[in-house]
């Protein structure tokens, strides 16, 4: 059986699979719907022309063990990764998003992020944002570096040079 056969997108809540775990996706407060805006907003305008941004993009991981099916708060996927995919497999990616990024909320389980940064990375993703909106930062993980970036920062990464940004427009709806 396919993992895409076994995962039921309809399940409410949206369910993750991490490794095999059924983990509920953690209900979204306000200052997380906000950041979350923010980054696509950003990411989509940043990204024009070069691939697809969307918000809860579930992407599904079959050379995981166990059934794995992750939904990033955003996600990029260039054009090149999308091109030979059919309509439909681009709904379902089997693989990481390019940039996947996961907007931390009070109730997230470290365990569980730091298991979704590292599979992301595994299958594809060329940068994983930890974004903490209580503090105002955002930790980069790529395959050989992790760099953290304050609301004071502008944002860059070698890797996708396209990407840059003041971390601070990221924050910047949240009230003082």
């Amino acid at each position: 059986m396919h993992v895409i056969d076994e995962i039921d997108d309809s399940e409410k809540p949206y369910i993750e699979y991490l490794a095999g775990r059924a983990v509920p996706k953690v209900s979204p407060k306000r200052r997380h719907g906000i950041v979350q805006g923010r980054l696509w907003a950003i990411l989509q305008e940043l990204a024009r022309g070069r691939g697809d941004v969307a918000t809860e993009w579930r992407c599904y991981l079959p050379a995981e063990a166990h059934r794995t099916s992750p939904v990033p708060d955003v996600a990029f996927i260039s054009n090149e990764r999308l091109a030979p995919l059919t309509e439909d497999e681009r709904e379902m990616p089997q693989f990481a998003p390019d940039v996947a990024v996961e907007v931390r909320s009070e109730d997230d389980k470290r365990r569980n992020l730091e298991w979704k940064i590292a599979a992301y990375l595994r299958h594809g993703a060329v940068l994983v944002l930890d974004v903490l909106p209580l503090e105002r930062r955002i930790v980069a993980h790529t395959r050989g570096s992790v760099r953290e970036f304050t609301q004071d920062d502008r944002f860059t990464c070698d890797a996708l040079p396209w990407l840059s940004f003041d971390v601070r427009d990221v924050f910047a709806d949240l009230p003082k």
